[in-house]
């Protein structure tokens, strides 16, 4: 039987009646009421380990899709850079299925502000692994000094590595494999609160709107659980923010003492929610995090839940102890500075979130990460070996570039004439 992992009910105003689903190799989407054209949308977004049951009466089913997903992290974009919060809905490099269901608003849809014209409910489940280093995974371009400013780009084919060459298989993981498709009760989120609220509720006789009443909180039987519907009124009053995910976030800031979130603009505040978010629900329980820098092209924006390797210089511990017990998998020790005593190593990592603490410069971006599992590194090491370059290869594939380097300077000639 299929198992709910977690929801997120979000608000989006949609100009002239399209929107995309980000993160996704989805074509853009429009409401099926036709006779409206720009208007705020609530969304209630669904991670599932497999398809569901039909949605309620509640709901009329519109539309039906499969995807693969960039990173396994999703989010409504309409025009005009109307964004809806960050969603993890599972591994990166997965096929998933999506229903897409309409009804009219209800109390408790989105973040229950009145003003909502339609509400959205998507499903998301996954359904294979086709992750694909030849298409996932491919090297940067050729380097090119003043054509095309960085680079030439090369076909995927023309890159790969023959097979008769070097053979790489192809990890396939299960879906049970990936720590973002189990449920975790004790997660500290929204939904495994609401889990041990349940349970509790269980034990109790009792049901969880009674136990919820019996806490303070002015709720009727029926009513969905949202963080909106489940929040006491004496607090609600005193929100800061009107999105709920937010004023949240801030609410637990200012309950650890931290100073993180403060001064920022909301733009910013919501990302840095949904990334301390996403992180959880990216961990198992016990799992340990550290910070590391990423370096060079691409490291300005390494999505959560992408497995690459890194580096970094680490202390010379006496008696070879690691540094933060972290860079574990695939540890290789690369070089050794004796003045410093340091060591560079490089490792494979699961990213997990921007490290808001530690500020990088130039193309240095620290992040929060933890040690890649088993098949996240899997991903890594074949995408590694079907890229491996040896002597060879690398001159053969120097003189393709080089041709399409003199044909692009040909090219530039003959437009400046």
């Amino acid at each position: 039987m299929a198992q709910l992992l977690r929801r997120l009910d979000d608000e989006v105003y949609v100009e002239y009646n399209t929107f995309g689903l980000d993160g996704t190799d989805l074509p853009e989407l429009s409401s099926p009421t036709d006779e409206i054209y720009h208007f705020v949308a609530a969304v209630r977004l669904e991670s599932w380990d497999a398809e569901s049951e039909p949605a309620d009466a509640s709901w009329t089913p519109v539309s039906s899709a499969t995807f693969v997903a960039e990173s396994g992290v999703v989010a409504i974009v309409a025009m005009m850079e109307n964004r809806g919060h960050d969603f993890l809905i599972g591994p990166p490099r997965f096929e998933y299925g999506v229903h897409m269901y309409l009804r009219e608003p209800a109390p408790g849809d989105g973040h229950a502000t009145g003003e909502c014209e339609e509400t959205w409910l998507l499903r998301f489940w996954p359904i294979r692994d086709v992750f694909d280093p030849i298409t996932h995974a491919a090297p940067f371009s050729y380097i090119a000094r003043g054509v095309m400013y960085y680079s030439i780009d090369l076909e995927p084919e023309r890159l790969v590595q023959p097979p008769a060459r070097r053979e790489a298989p192809v990890p396939v993981s299960a879906a049970a494999d990936w720590a973002s498709l189990r449920a975790d009760p004790d997660l500290d989120t929204f939904d495994g609160w609401l889990r041990r609220l349940r349970r509790k509720a269980e034990g109790r006789g009792v049901t969880v709107h009674e136990l919820l009443r019996a806490a303070g909180v002015d709720i009727e039987d029926g009513v969905d659980l949202t963080p909106a519907s489940c929040t006491p009124t004496r607090a609600r009053a005193g929100r800061r923010f009107k999105d709920p995910l937010i004023d949240r976030y801030c609410a637990e800031q200012s309950r650890w003492g931290s100073s993180s979130g403060q001064g920022l603009s909301e733009d910013r505040l919501r990302e840095y929610a949904d990334g301390e978010r996403i992180a959880k629900e990216l961990c198992r329980d016990g799992t340990r995090t550290f910070s590391v820098p990423v370096e060079g092209r691409g490291a300005l924006y390494v999505p959560a839940g992408v497995s690459r390797r890194v580096w970094r210089w680490e202390d010379d511990m006496l008696g070879g102890e690691l540094m933060d017990d972290g860079l574990t998998v695939d540890r290789q020790v690369l070089a050794r500075n004796p003045w410093t005593r340091q060591i560079l190593v490089s490792g494979i990592v699961t990213v997990l979130r921007r490290d808001h603490d530690r500020r990088g410069c130039d193309d240095t971006v620290w992040y929060v990460v933890r040690d890649a599992e088993p098949h996240e590194a899997a991903r890594v090491l074949c995408a590694e070996a079907t890229w491996e370059e040896d002597q060879d290869r690398r001159r053969a594939l120097d003189e393709v570039a080089r041709e399409k380097l003199i044909d692009l300077r040909a090219t530039y000639r003959s437009r400046e004439r």
